[in-house]
């Protein structure tokens, strides 16, 4: 079945939720926690589909799991996401003393693939999962600053790292898939400070390289303004595309293929994490009654979700985004 086919067994809404870091507070245990424990993953999954259920399982997000099996140096908040303090890779030599972690023997990797496997046995549903991107991961280890400098002062440099982190996001996106994941979303944020010339090169590539032979439905999420990049994207053999809050979604939906589904765009900030549920409510049918026409349209975040969003509101989402059209 494709991701289509899927979103449209039924005439209803269908909703995927990007809830990253709310699952925690949930259950009132810590990231590093379930991280380290199958059966504390699988209680948070089975907790985040009763409050807040969805059309997918979307439970603990991957976080900074990259970095964290590179041994890179990071903070590591009870209830959010971890976040890299330093970044390491400033030249080749650097990079030379780094191995590609094997899913299968890195501690951190192995126990989310037992966590993953134990869900997608035990949940009916199609199992999401965001990965970092091998740009976004590029710049987590190099810096910001450091790589855009590398690129016009050495590029050898770039082109390697680049290569480096497309191999570690390819090998453990295999696995998961393997573990029982239906649907792998690609996070690319830092994807927006590159001029768009160079980003077939510095982003396209690799994620064209590792979706080629991804047996599942695939995704990529940016956030900012995409309008110039995200046709890019479209060459790959993605499923669909995740758009930020601040893009227009049915300007979006009526120039996108339509055998590509779109996704987005509720506000995650403002709207899910300080308006009402009233708000919520209202956001969400203004949404679902724009977009209900088109068979590609998903309904999502434009972002992850704040971990100190109300419960409230995103079981407002739940309710009213997964309405039956016919009601």
């Amino acid at each position: 079945m494709t991701l289509m086919e899927y979103i449209n067994r039924e005439d209803r809404g269908y909703l995927l939720p990007f809830m990253g870091a709310n699952g925690p507070i949930m259950v009132k245990t810590s990231m590093e926690e379930i991280y380290a424990s199958p059966e504390k993953q699988l209680r948070l999954a089975l907790k985040m589909n009763e409050i807040c259920p969805s059309d997918f399982i979307y439970a603990l997000d991957e976080g900074n799991i990259f970095c964290d099996a590179l041994g890179i140096h990071l903070k590591k908040p009870e209830y959010d996401f971890s976040m890299v303090m330093d970044h390491p890779v400033k030249s080749m030599k650097d990079l030379e003393r780094l191995e590609i972690p094997s899913p299968y023997s890195n501690k951190r990797m192995k126990t989310n693939l037992k966590s993953l496997k134990l869900i997608s046995e035990n949940i009916d549903k199609p199992l999401f999962v965001s990965l970092q991107g091998p740009f976004t991961l590029a710049v987590q280890l190099a810096g910001a600053t450091g790589l855009l400098k590398a690129t016009i002062k050495n590029p050898g440099f770039v082109k390697k790292l680049l290569e480096f982190t497309g191999e570690v996001v390819d090998r453990y996106a295999r696995a998961i898939v393997g573990a029982g994941v239906k649907m792998v979303s690609m996070a690319e944020p830092s994807a927006v400070m590159i001029a768009p010339k160079f980003f077939p090169e510095m982003v396209v590539k690799n994620l064209d390289r590792i979706f080629r032979d991804l047996n599942c439905w695939k995704c990529v999420h940016i956030c900012g303004d995409t309008s110039k990049i995200y046709p890019y994207i479209l060459e790959t053999s993605i499923d669909a595309f995740s758009f930020d809050q601040i893009m227009d979604m049915e300007k979006i939906i009526n120039n996108f293929p339509e055998n590509k589904v779109v996704i987005g765009n509720l506000d995650p900030v403002y709207l899910l994490g300080r308006g009402s549920v009233e708000e919520v409510k209202n956001a969400t049918e203004e949404l679902m009654e724009k977009m209900k026409q088109y068979d590609n349209f998903l309904l999502g975040f434009g972002c992850s979700c704040a971990n100190t969003a109300p419960i409230k509101n995103l079981e407002a989402v739940s309710k009213w985004g997964r309405v039956n059209y016919k009601k």
